[in-house]
Parts: structure tokens; sequence; C-alpha cells
């Protein structure tokens, strides 16, 4: 997942841009009152002296008319004069005027002045309103500006952290259910206790891996039953079987047919017992060196298919495991007996085992057949599952019983089909029976 795909960058990013947004347009429009305001103030003292200027000039008779202006304006070059227009307040009489129009109706700005008792109204025309882009520039590389920006930035991250966190919480409870088996993975207690949103998805939550757990039990516990009960009938028909084949002659079909239909039931009822006894097998062992499993199951394969070719690589060499052996030798079996069903005869099989540093060990077994529709890879590992083309007269719980070794052990089984050519099955363990040789 990417990074701006995660709901906290989301989160952070929208309240972050919204309040910086909010902060710029207040502050945009204090800056613009203020500027205005004071350009107003600055226009009105300008424009006072312009007015007296000239009206005293006009007394004295120095000039008049645009004279007058051109007049101020070479006296004061720095700054050019400001149009405007002086009216008698009493007769409403043009006395000064910029220029020959009449002075405006409406809008501009208008102040009194007071001319030796003569009172004169001036209307200077409004400046032209415009962007302070430099004044509001100025306040946004200044040292108040960062602050609003990082003090917004915090309030931001923290907000979203709140939000997030318990998401977060609920996520790895819900990982821990499903992906590791832990049927007993519950929200914390904080999460349940809250009284918003939050606590009642918490709530929810623990109610529904509640529901998952009994029901779960109850199939392994049936599991377990059903085929403990099958037992006794079985052995009590394979008796009979027993009986009926020395009336019927030892080589009578019938017979046979059904003493082999008991093995394969009885064969079918190990499988479930063994995988529903898998949830209360140890996880801790002795640590043993990987290398010998490997000897001893390339020797197993040679003795039931002697013209299969094992190849065997363990990096390193030495490579120990601290972990209940039997587990990890029950899964591995399970994978080679359906390689071993499922390709023929002549082909390779290469099982490895290789240290990946601190992300624990890496144990491969790849055949050479023909491998697995791309649809079906997610499905192999679940109970009573085969491919619709397959062969042999197996009960589609020799990988179920692989993987759930796997996850036992802390790890999990992945299937994958190989650039090559080819079934692999990839079992990952954690660094912990690392950790424990290590101590050892």
């Amino acid at each position: 997942m990417k990074w701006y795909s995660k709901l906290f960058w989301k989160i952070f990013l929208v309240i972050w841009l919204v309040s910086a947004a909010g902060t710029g347009s207040a502050v945009l429009g204090v800056l613009s009152i203020a500027e205005k305001r004071q350009s107003k103030e600055l226009l009105e003292t300008r424009a006072r002296a312009q007015a007296s200027l000239m009206l005293d000039r006009l007394a004295r008779g120095e000039a008049e008319g645009r004279e007058l202006w051109r007049s101020f304006d070479k006296h004061d070059h720095r700054r050019r004069s400001i149009p405007m227009w002086i009216i008698n307040a009493d007769t409403g009489q043009v006395v000064l005027g910029f220029d020959d129009r009449p002075p405006p109706e409406k809008g501009g700005m208008r102040f009194e002045i007071d001319d030796n008792g003569r009172k004169l109204l001036a209307v200077v025309l409004a400046p032209r309103e415009g962007f302070y882009f430099k004044r509001l520039m100025g306040f946004l590389l200044s040292m108040q500006a960062v602050l609003v920006l990082l003090v917004s930035a915090l309030a931001s991250l923290l907000l979203s952290w709140l939000i997030v966190r318990p998401i977060n919480q609920l996520c790895r409870h819900a990982r821990e259910l499903y992906h590791h088996q832990n049927l007993s993975s519950r929200a914390h207690t904080r999460l349940s206790c809250r009284q918003d949103e939050i606590g009642e998805l918490s709530r929810e939550f623990n109610q529904m891996a509640g529901y998952v757990e009994e029901t779960l039990t109850a199939q392994q516990r049936l599991l377990q039953d059903v085929s403990h009960e099958l037992r006794a009938p079985l052995a009590r028909l394979q008796v009979a079987a027993g009986l009926a084949e020395q009336k019927l002659g030892e080589g009578d079909v019938t017979a046979e047919r059904i003493n082999r239909e008991c093995e394969r039931l009885d064969g079918l009822i190990a499988e479930i017992l063994s995988l529903s006894r898998l949830d209360q097998a140890p996880i801790e062992g002795e640590p043993f060196a990987i290398a010998t499993l490997f000897d001893e199951m390339r020797q197993d394969v040679e003795f039931t298919q002697p013209e299969r070719r094992v190849v065997t690589d363990v990096e390193p060499h030495t490579l120990r495991l601290a972990l209940n052996e039997d587990l990890l030798r029950r899964a591995l079996d399970n994978l080679v007996r359906n390689a071993l069903k499922y390709t023929p005869e002549d082909t390779q099989l290469s099982l490895s085992a290789r240290q990946q540093g601190a992300r624990g060990v890496e144990i491969s077994l790849r055949d050479q057949g023909a491998g697995v529709p791309e649809e079906l890879l997610v499905k192999l590992t679940e109970p009573f599952v085969r491919a619709r083309n397959a062969g042999g007269d197996g009960y589609g719980l020799g990988l179920s019983i692989s993987k759930r070794a796997a996850e036992r052990l802390g790890g999990s089984l992945r299937l994958r089909n190989h650039p090559e050519g080819g079934l692999e099955c990839v079992i990952v363990l954690p660094d912990g029976v690392l950790k424990a040789t290590a101590r050892t």
C-alpha cells in the first residue's frame, strides 16, 4: 500500500490543508482591512497637505487651473499629485478641480477643510483596491506564519493519530484471528470501553471473534468426536470383513473390495484426527539440524520411489532450529507425499532451507510437474479441496495439515507456480526459532 493511500495521511493532509487555507484566508482578510485602512489614512494625510498647499498658492495668485497642478508636480517631483476637487461646502461651487469634469457624486473619499473660516469639502478619487502580495508574502515568510503552520501540522498529526491508532489495533487483532488462527484475539479493554464509534466497532469485533471461536471450536470437537465414534464400528467392520473373507475365500473380489474401502475409511479418519489435533500440539522442542531432517526425508523418498531424485540444499549447512521437529516433519511429509502423488516418478524434487537474516527461515519444496491453475492456488490449502483433474486417492487434507502445522509453529505456507515450471511450496518460519537456537 502506498503511503498516500493510507487513512492516516489522508486525514492529516485534509485537516492540515483546510486549517492552513483557513488561516491564510483569515490572515489575508486582516491584512487587506489593515492595509486599506492604513492606505486611506495615508491618502487623507497627503490629500490634506496637498489641498492646503494648493489653496495657499491659489490665494497668493502664483498659479491657477492646470498650471497649479503642474507647479505642484514640479516642486514635489518625488511623488505625483493626487487627483482631487475642493468644493465650497455652502454654495457647492468647485473652488479647485483636477480637471474640467465635475467631482464624483458617489464613491471616493471626502473630508472637510477649514480655510480661514471658510468650510471646504475635499473629494479625492478612491484608490484601486489591490492584492497586497508583498505584505502577504512578508507575513508568510515570517516566524508567526511558520509557527501557525507548525502548530496546525502538530494538531493534524495528533488528531489523525487518535483516529487511526485504534483502527490499526483492530486491524492487528483481525490479522491475528485470520492469519495466525489466534481464536482468543480480542480488542483491548480500553477500546471496547470507549463510548464512541470506535468503541462500538470494538465491541462488535469482540462479538464476531467470540462467535468464530465458538463455531470453529465446536467444529473441531465435532470432527474429533465423529472420528472417535467411527473407530469402533470401523474396527467391527474390519473384523466382519475378515470373517467374510475366510468364508468366501482369500481371493474373493467382494471381500477385497470391502477390505480396500475399510482401509480408505481408516486413512480418512486418521487424517481428520491429525488435522483436528494440530492446535493442541506443542510448539517448543529441542534444537535439531535441518540438514539431518532433509537427509531422512530423502531416504524415505528413495525407499518408496527409487527412480525419484531428491536434491537438498541448506544455507548455512549448520542451520539448526529450536521447535517441535515432529510438527515440522508432519508439514513437510504431507508436502512431499503430495508431490510424489501428483508428479511423474522420473521428475526431480528440490528441498531447500535458507536463513533469511532477521526475517527467519524459508523452507521450500519444488517439484517439476505441470503446476496448478492460478485460481486454485489459494484454495488448495483448504480442507477437502483437490484439483479437478488430480489423480491419486487422496482426501484433500494433506496441504491443509501442512498449512495448519506451519501456522502452529508461528509461520505460514505459500503455494506458487515456479517461473521455470512446477509447484513450489514455501514454509516461512519466524526468527524466534533462530533466537532460541542461539540461546542454547
